[in-house]
């Protein structure tokens, strides 16, 4: 099974995600149906195959959306995961064990990347929250799918977010930033 689905059942999954918003008046209903899937996702080894695929299959196309709509990524993305593990199993390892390969070197990258901006920030005065991340299986799974590229040639992999409390100070971190590190013209 793939985690593409038709035209069809594509229009399906956005009714099916159109009635269960328009059901719940109360959005707590809906975290904890959420809460209970990624539950369920987590353990689903526990169930025979096709259950396994059913499961999997609703996950991708009703559940990870609906949570990307409520903009809930990080459990947005644990569920793309989990799904894509059971739907495709050899393109989840394959993918998985790329990108094993480099994530000891790309977190010891980012921890010192990340140590640097902080560093750089507050000798600017400038308050700010610095998260870093590698980019999940799924995702790069698209990408590579998408672009009919290799791994090698995803430059994206790595992502590192800046939070600031003011329009200005966002301003004077993209300034640190660029005096840090040239940006690439048109990216």
């Amino acid at each position: 099974g793939k985690l593409d689905f038709s035209t069809a059942e594509a229009r399906q999954a956005e009714n099916v995600r159109k009635m269960l918003l328009a059901m719940v008046d109360d959005i707590r209903v809906i975290l904890v149906k959420l809460a209970d899937r990624l539950h369920n996702m987590r353990t689903l080894q526990h169930l025979p195959p096709d259950r396994q695929q059913a499961i999997a299959r609703e996950t991708a196309e009703i559940y990870a959306p609906l949570a990307h709509r409520l903009g809930m990524s990080k459990i947005r993305g644990e569920l793309e995961d989990l799904a894509f593990r059971y739907l495709e199993p050899e393109a989840f390892r394959e993918v998985q064990e790329s990108l094993e390969s480099k994530r000891r070197v790309s977190k010891a990258f980012l921890d010192e990347v990340t140590s640097t901006i902080e560093r750089k920030m507050k000798e600017h005065d400038i308050a700010a929250t610095v998260e870093a991340r590698i980019k999940r299986i799924y995702s790069v799974h698209q990408k590579l799918r998408r672009q009919r590229i290799t791994l090698d040639q995803v430059y994206d992999l790595l992502a590192v977010r800046i939070l600031t409390n003011s329009v200005k100070d966002c301003y004077g971190a993209l300034g640190v930033i660029h005096n840090l590190w040239r940006p690439v013209p048109g990216r």
